[in-house]
């Protein structure tokens, strides 16, 4: 088992891309979230032997995974999904030639399929529309706070058609600005798809690799801060 488990991620074998923004206290947040914040308890500069931090955020702070829970009453938190969700083959599908505020439709998925294979039952699925170059933009990354693209409910029932396993995308949500009534979070999450959002660096990878997207365990959690990497075979 070890040497299968060495295989998987032998830095030999394949190149690793962080999709996680660092965390700071000017990054953007949700405008209804707190910011985050990292306060100093206890620090060198004060003569402690040690020196930590607390820390103050949102489930859905960062680079984050939204469980069905966020949408749904008793649905599954976080901390109930099966860690294998969480592992196995990433989809990128290139959608920079989106409009501000416009969705990706069905076509392109089928475009994606006809170009680089089918979408499997199990896949994670992320839209690359580019949106992360705002991240850091002028007036802490305000531009990255509105008039993002999104998931049509039309590509969101398709991909739930497909069995999914999570769906993500490098903007704020997974639904365009101004769609008031969430219908990708909604046809997603009620069907037990997980979705990913904030992830950075989607650019970087080809339209097929692997996925490692670890959120933390918050019992009952909503949805949780990710440390997200893919792992692209050399």
């Amino acid at each position: 088992m070890s040497g299968s488990i060495d295989r998987l991620f032998d830095p030999a074998r394949f190149d690793f891309v962080d999709l996680t923004h660092p965390m700071r206290p000017d990054m953007p947040v949700w405008p209804t979230h707190p910011h985050f914040c990292q306060e100093v308890i206890e620090s060198y500069d004060r003569g402690d032997v040690a020196a930590n931090s607390s820390l103050r955020l949102c489930e859905h702070t960062g680079t984050h995974v939204d469980a069905p829970v966020h949408f749904f009453r008793g649905r599954s938190s976080i901390s109930d999904i099966p860690l294998e969700r969480f592992f196995g083959r990433m989809i990128t599908v290139d959608a920079t030639d989106i409009a501000p505020r416009g969705t990706v439709e069905p076509e392109r998925l089928h475009a994606f399929e006809r170009q680089n294979g089918a979408i499997r039952p199990g896949d994670a699925v992320f839209l690359h529309f580019g949106w992360d170059r705002l991240w850091s933009g002028p007036i802490d990354g305000r531009e990255f706070l509105a008039d993002w693209p999104g998931l049509s409910a039309a590509a969101s029932r398709w991909l739930v058609e497909r069995q999914v396993s999570m769906v993500g995308c490098d903007c704020l949500s997974i639904d365009s600005f101004g769609a008031s009534d969430y219908p990708a979070h909604r046809i997603l999450l009620d069907a037990g798809v997980l979705i990913g959002e904030n992830f950075a660096g989607l650019g970087r990878l080809p339209p097929v690799c692997r996925l490692v997207a670890l959120p933390l365990a918050l019992a009952g959690g909503t949805g949780a801060p990710t440390r997200a990497v893919a792992l692209i075979e050399r």
